[in-house]
């Protein structure tokens, strides 16, 4: 745990600076406490996201990093929660991405996050009183079942409001909430998002639950958690690494603080589960090639910059432990899931067959990841990586199979009279806009025209055989590889990854092709390079 120790030291100590950027520091501006600085400074955006608030909170967790600044620290989060409760009290409040959204995530995250700084005294509850009454009738009465995250959070911040005034939330909401958020939660351990797992907003879900533990009091919070360390542990201790882009929601990062928690607060094999995947995930988080230095800094400013803070503190006085025994890389199918971890051979292979059979796989030093096709026909582009419950998966005598049609795509292009559309009918239609654009750009069916595609992966005599077989091809149909980018609009994720340079690191690939008619099997295998 040293290492995990000083290297996270040394990303706070560079990340801050950056933060401190983004804050409007003047106390005699009325912008004074605004995080979003291309509102307040460059004046590029015609309002400012409030989700940004967050970073508030931030510099109230790291004032113990920096004590010399921790009086300049108490005033920034003080204004921000009182620019917070300004736009709080505005018609279409919690914005986001567009003027009037009454977005989700801003009222969960930003709430909870002003209430905490209620809680631990940054401010006086009667200062921003209005923002949390305001932000409770709408939590109350709100809920979001497919980015689970967020809706820990929003839960999260209602137990945050009832500590602070019991009046603000009713018993029965609070039950009724707790009842429809712990049942977002897989028998595997993680939670929904956007139909399926992703264990970097799963790293998120369990910040907020150990808030949830903090806040009541009650083990049902911690039980959730554990099972979803579970999950995570059983898929980073088996891959070395992050999942990235085998994961729902394409996300490269996790963040440390609910990890940590378990190291102070778990039972032994908690404790266990949590310091290797500590040291797995942040041993070397101050490296250029680390997943933090590709964040950008509105994500520092959301709950990474307070996940970090906060870690340091839980971590700084737990004593290193041992070296711990490295996971046995065994076979393992999670049906409900998707994916397949096959251990053969030197070679560690994970499949996210409900992402159309995408898979990365590592020996040694070498690491390759596959990520489908795209293919091109009749001015139309249809690709297979894509999470979708649609595909028919399964595991037969060691191979993954998945199967079913290809997923059309359309890139949208922004535009000034799409914006002038868009917060008119915002404006008109608040949240219930949120749904109809979700459905544009996240959730697709695939098409019933489309090319069909089967996708076979084992591992033979230590290469990895994929058999891809696309049918419904058309004349003038273009097939090539996928990059590593994801077509499905899916914040935060695209961030840099040296994955979208080069796919394949210490192995050979090698492909066949046959075209029959409209059918097409391409046969792909890829060999470990011989150690010299």
């Amino acid at each position: 745990m040293t290492g995990v120790k000083e290297s996270l030291r040394c990303v706070a100590e560079m990340v801050l600076p950056r933060m401190l950027t983004q804050v409007s520091r003047d106390p005699g501006s009325p912008l004074h406490g605004c995080w979003d600085r291309n509102w307040w400074h460059y004046k590029i955006r015609d309002f400012p996201s409030v989700i940004l608030q967050q970073g508030g909170y931030a510099l109230w967790t790291a004032r113990a990093l920096k004590p010399d600044f921790a009086e300049c620290f108490s005033d920034l989060s003080a204004a921000t929660a009182r620019f917070w409760n300004e736009r709080a009290r505005l018609a279409g409040a919690f914005e986001e991405y567009y003027p009037y959204e009454q977005g989700y995530p801003p009222l969960a995250f930003g709430t909870l996050a002003m209430a905490k700084l209620c809680l631990e005294g940054a401010i006086s509850k009667e200062e921003i009183r209005c923002g949390l009454k305001v932000a409770a009738g709408q939590l109350a009465t709100r809920f979001e079942p497919r980015a689970a995250n967020q809706q820990v959070a929003g839960l999260a911040a209602m137990a945050a409001l009832r500590k602070i005034d019991a009046t603000l939330i009713s018993q029965a909401d609070w039950e009724r909430q707790v009842e429809r958020t712990l049942a977002l939660q897989d028998p595997e351990g993680w939670y929904m998002e956007y139909d399926g797992p992703d264990i970097g907003y799963l790293a998120v879900t369990i910040d907020c639950l150990w808030d949830l533990a903090d806040l009541t009091g009650e083990d049902r919070f911690k039980v959730s958690a554990s099972k979803a360390l579970g999950f995570i542990h059983r898929l980073v201790a088996f891959q070395k690494s992050g999942i990235g882009m085998l994961n729902s929601r394409n996300t490269d990062y996790l963040v440390p603080y609910g990890l940590t928690r378990f190291l102070r607060d778990g039972n032994e094999e908690e404790r266990q589960q949590a310091s290797r995947v500590l040291d797995i995930l942040y041993a070397n988080s101050s490296s250029p090639s680390h997943f933090f230095a590709a964040v950008d800094d509105r994500y520092w400013c959301h709950y990474i910059g307070h996940s970090l803070f906060r870690s340091l503190e839980v971590i700084k006085d737990i004593p290193t432990d041992q070296e711990l025994p490295e996971e046995p890389a065994t076979e393992v199918f999670f049906n409900r899931s998707g994916y397949h971890l096959q251990g053969a051979e030197k070679i560690q292979l994970i499949m996210a067959l409900r992402k159309g059979g995408c898979f990365t796989a590592a020996s040694g030093g070498g690491r390759i990841s596959d990520f489908g096709w795209i293919v091109r026909q009749d001015g139309k582009e249809y690709v297979s990586h894509w999470w979708s419950n649609d595909w028919e998966i399964g595991v037969e005598s060691g191979v993954s199979i998945c199967r079913g049609n290809l997923f059309v795509h359309k890139e949208f292009t922004n535009s000034p009279w799409k914006h002038i559309a868009l917060r008119i009918t915002s404006r008109l239609a608040g949240s219930r806009l949120i749904g109809i654009l979700k459905s544009l750009l996240i959730f697709k069916k695939p098409s019933r025209t489309a090319p069909s595609f089967q996708r076979r992966v084992s591992i033979i005599a230590g290469e990895i055989v994929v058999e891809d077989t696309l049918i419904r091809l058309q004349g003038d149909a273009v097939v090539h590889r996928a990059p590593r980018g994801s077509k499905r609009h899916v914040a935060s994720a695209d961030s840099w990854h040296s994955e979208d340079a080069c796919l394949l690191s210490g192995f050979t690939m090698s492909e066949e092709r046959e075209a029959s008619g409209g059918e097409l099997l391409i046969r792909t295998t890829y060999r470990v390079d011989k150690e010299e």
